[in-house]
């Protein structure tokens, strides 16, 4: 398996073109280093972005909303980004 494939991580595609993109990962998750090396790239081909890792968050870690308020901060964050470059 080839890990540098785009067809297998984000991280390792073409990015020319790419909407305004937001990332959260946990820091704890699995493919943390993916998330900021997706981070890395989109600043590196002038996409708008922005980058949230989630101090302690695991993967799948929205999966605590209602119950953990970092989560839920989290959640709030990816609504106004969304709001905010949707024009709504």
């Amino acid at each position: 398996m080839d890990f540098t494939d785009p067809a297998i991580s984000i991280a390792n595609a073409d990015l020319t073109g790419l909407p305004p993109t937001t990332v959260h990962y946990g820091e704890y998750e699995t493919l943390a280093d993916d998330g900021a090396e997706l981070g890395r790239r989109l600043a590196d081909f002038k996409v708008t972005s922005e980058v949230h890792p989630m101090p302690e968050g695991q993967h799948s870690f929205v999966l605590g909303a209602g119950r953990v308020p970092e989560v839920d901060q989290a959640i709030q964050q990816m609504g106004q980004w969304l709001r905010k470059h949707l024009g709504t």
